[in-house]
């Protein structure tokens, strides 16, 4: 199949919404995460840096919605990542949402077949609080496989800290307050995750090995929406504080 790049990464420079590749016709599985992987190419070739992978869709209400059967995952790139209380320019998403998050620092490679969520607990050097800056770049009813294509909305990523280990915590039960001005906007556990983060971090290795890739000591791994979306405007601040792994927040400007 012939599929020109040019429209995701044009989406990307300016920021702008484009019609998803559904309305002329659906990709298969297969060929959005081989557009997905082209298009990451192209990226580095640009001068981009790769600095882990998110997964996507990890609520069975988020597949329903998406027309998917399974979770999703895409790539990030160092130039989106902020640390906590950063300001970030809301001119750099076409369409911004936020999402509450767990992130993993990982300590050693890991890929799949086989990978469970021990044996990826092992790989770990700890989590942090994270918000996942989300970007919207399809106009029109996007479908799962659109989504995959142009690299699962991924935008930026804010990062709060320490790194607290996380052997000996259940992840699942991490409560969260989400919030946006100092209001609360809802609550949540991690349990929302695949039932558990680690499960997430599981299932991200073991589709990253299928295609022949892999995490990578260092990378960071973005596990999937805890709560509800939040769509912010210049001058708002969101802030997500979690039980054991601390709080994050950042302002949009």
């Amino acid at each position: 199949m012939s599929f020109s790049l040019e429209p995701l990464l044009a989406a990307r420079d300016r920021h702008r919404q484009i019609p998803p590749p559904s309305e002329t016709r659906a990709l298969s599985a297969a060929e959005a995460y081989a557009i997905q992987d082209r298009l990451r190419e192209a990226l580095v070739a640009r001068g981009e840096r790769v600095t882990g992978w998110k997964a996507g869709f990890t609520s069975r209400a988020a597949q329903a919605a998406f027309q998917c059967d399974e979770p999703v995952t895409g790539f990030l790139l160092a130039s989106g990542v902020y640390a906590s209380r950063a300001e970030v320019a809301a001119a750099r998403f076409a369409s911004l949402g936020v999402e509450p998050e767990v992130a993993f620092v990982m300590r050693h490679d890991l890929a799949g077949p086989g990978v469970t969520p021990p044996r990826a607990l092992l790989a770990v050097e700890g989590a942090l609080p994270a918000l996942e800056l989300i970007d919207a770049r399809f106009s029109g009813k996007p479908i799962g496989t659109d989504i995959v294509a142009e690299g699962v909305y991924a935008n930026a990523i804010v990062l709060g800290a320490p790194l607290t280990p996380v052997a000996g915590l259940d992840l699942a039960l991490e409560g969260l307050v989400w919030e946006r001005n100092g209001a609360v906007a809802a609550t949540a556990t991690a349990a929302e995750v695949m039932g558990n983060p680690l499960n997430s971090l599981a299932w991200i290795a073991n589709q990253l090995g299928a295609r022949g890739l892999g995490l990578r000591a260092g990378d960071i791994v973005m596990s999937g929406s805890v709560s509800i979306v939040l769509r912010p405007v210049a001058g708002d601040t969101v802030r997500a504080t979690f039980t054991r792994l601390g709080s994050v927040s950042c302002r949009f400007v």
